[in-house]
């Protein structure tokens, strides 16, 4: 007889043949898992499921805000397709495919679809014109003619991670279970950030195909671009270990195309050789899991629906008060995450920032003076323009050359208390599954988050504060007494506009740190928490469906048992064949290589 593995195995050795069992399966497993998974999961395998049956191959292209992931986009495909600049710009998920025309489709969350005009795409994607995605796209998809698009390559464009926009790096990251292999861009002058190496480390255990690109080489010096690269090189190895060697590195300049050549012909031929192969291997891997947790899920059922009626209902019980301490414990985790974020900001920013202006103080006003003696000529407006120029470009400096420190000190005590924070939680998780095992004889599922901390974005200047309108009239005033008392007015507004710029932006950037680093807070426990409520919850309605089933009666009770014990032999089944498949393929690949 021949089996459902040998099956998988033969139909993938032909050209499309895999293509239709995987469909078949996929529908099958689809079936399976609806009702018994959370709607995430089942969302993803859809989701996978249409890619193979239209071939459709997701090239996902991921990275911080401002490395200029919409400007490669744009520059291999050699026209303006996306909107770029210099502020966080995407916030929509954009799919650009093949098609004979120039098309756009918005896809919404309610399951519409419109098309419009693609000079329309910046209304949709952008931060600025659909702020947080209020308008509810789920993704934009464009179709243009282009040989790279028509030879099988999805070029998908998502937020930058750890932008002020927190929500724009949960939507990046929520997309990453549709990745099939993956564009990683860095910015050649400020390579690999903390966030940068956590969402490596994370795309390289779910991707088959990684290309890291480091971009905007023509800001530095030809001597300096080496010496980046190879920092990259250097700390690929430290991050991704024995999978370094599978990170395929490329030094360019979107804007002005440099370096695009050998990633075009590198594209080129991902997708005449590896497509097919990198498609299957991604669905597969991502099947296999939903099969196996559908499996531990129907066994769980099945579990509970054996148990007598009230049996049944004094373990629902016990499982709750077990619940109930460890729901207590997840706030308790919480709050000390709090006060642990707290006590970093007051002794690594808070304090620090307090003793700049003081310190730095004297020194500020003597290089302010000594560039007012050399501006020896012009007018006393003249001179107030200049000094007012040179206390904002100072300023800058100042903040340019110590707020690295600052979010760097953050960053890494934030990253430690994240991680006793994930700990705590993902043992809570478990703990979950323990009581479940505990109190009904099995686990519900072996599933646990895989989610990171948000990284804090870039502090932003703002030079030009608001003036006072009392405040507008005495300076012009004093810019237009003349001689050498309208010069000495001058230099005391200016510099009192130091001493005031100093204050001020010390004072933003502590409340910028603080209500990011909130934010990111927020939202990371918000998720972990969603993640255990998640949990709770899909024991919870296991145990309901099989109350419900027996409350129907013994016959009923039976026919559902019976069901779930097919759901689960076949989940297994079918895990098997999904990991044969994968096995198949990177062996083959191996074999070719």
């Amino acid at each position: 007889a021949v089996t459902g593995i040998e099956r998988t195995r033969a139909s993938i050795s032909g050209a499309s043949g895999h293509r239709e069992l995987t469909v078949h399966t996929l529908d099958e497993l689809l079936s399976l898992a609806t009702g018994l998974l959370a709607e995430r999961a089942v969302c993803d395998l859809a989701a996978a499921r249409a890619r193979i049956a239209e071939d459709r191959f997701n090239l996902v292209v991921l990275g911080e805000f401002k490395r200029g992931k919409s400007t490669l986009i744009n520059a291999l495909l050699e026209r303006v397709v996306l909107p770029t600049g210099v502020v966080p710009l995407t916030s929509v998920v954009t799919a650009i495919g093949a098609g004979g025309r120039d098309r756009l489709v918005i896809r919404y969350g309610d399951g519409r679809d419109e098309d419009r005009p693609l000079s329309d795409i910046a209304d949709y994607v952008t931060e600025a014109r659909n702020p947080g995605n209020q308008l509810g796209v789920e993704l934009a998809r464009v179709e243009l003619d282009h040989e790279l698009l028509g030879a099988g390559l999805e070029l998908v464009d998502t937020p930058g991670v750890g932008s002020i926009h927190s929500h724009n790096t949960a939507v990046a990251r929520d997309f990453l279970p549709r990745v099939d292999a993956a564009i990683c861009v860095l910015d050649a002058g400020q390579p690999l950030s903390q966030a940068e190496r956590e969402l490596l480390l994370e795309v390289s255990g779910r991707v088959p195909r990684l290309l890291i690109v480091v971009n905007k080489i023509d800001h530095l010096d030809p001597a300096d671009r080496d010496v980046a690269v190879q920092f990259v090189r250097t700390a690929l190895r430290e991050v991704l270990g024995d999978a370094a060697a599978d990170a395929e590195l490329f030094a360019v300049s979107a804007r002005r195309r440099e370096g695009l050549s050998r990633l075009v012909e590198r594209l080129r031929r991902l997708a005449a050789d590896e497509r097919e192969e990198l498609l299957t291997r991604s669905v597969a891997r991502l099947a296999r899991s939903v099969a196996l947790d559908t499996a531990q899920a129907a066994r769980f059922e099945s579990r509970a629906t054996q148990l007598p009626l009230e049996e049944l209902g004094s373990r629902a019980a016990m499982f709750e008060r077990r619940i109930g301490e460890l729901k207590a414990a997840t706030g308790e985790a919480g709050d000390l995450l709090d006060r642990g974020i707290e006590r970093a900001l007051e002794q690594s920013v808070n304090e620090p920032l307090k003793l700049y202006a003081r310190r730095e103080e004297a020194r500020l006003r003597a290089e302010l003076r000594a560039h007012a003696d050399e501006v020896s000529s012009g007018s006393p407006r003249e001179l107030s323009a200049d000094l007012e120029a040179w206390v904002d470009a100072t300023i800058r400096a100042e903040f340019e050359r110590f707020v690295p420190q600052f979010e760097t000190t953050i960053g890494g005590e934030l990253t430690e208390l994240e991680r006793h924070y994930a700990s705590r939680i993902e043992q809570i998780l478990e703990q979950v599954q323990q009581t479940a095992e505990d109190v009904f004889g099995t686990r519900a599922s072996d599933v646990l988050p895989d989610t990171g901390l948000r990284a804090p974005s870039a502090f932003s200047f703002k030079l030009k504060d608001p003036e006072h309108g009392l405040d507008m009239i005495v300076g012009f005033g004093r810019t237009i007494t003349p001689g050498a008392l309208g010069r000495r007015l001058v230099l005391r507004d200016a510099e009192q506009r130091l001493v005031d710029m100093s204050d001020r932006h010390a004072g933003r950037l502590r409340s910028e740190l603080a209500g990011r680093v909130s934010d990111a807070v927020r939202e990371y426990r918000r998720e972990l928490s969603a993640a255990v409520d998640e949990a709770i919850e899909a024991i919870r309605a296991a145990i309901e469906r099989a109350g419900a089933d027996q409350r129907r009666g013994e016959q009923h009770a039976r026919a559902r048992l019976e069901q779930l014990g097919q759901i689960e032999r076949r989940c297994v089944q079918l895990a098997g064949e999904f990991g044969a498949v994968e096995v198949h393929q990177t062996r083959g690949r191996d074999d070719a290589s």
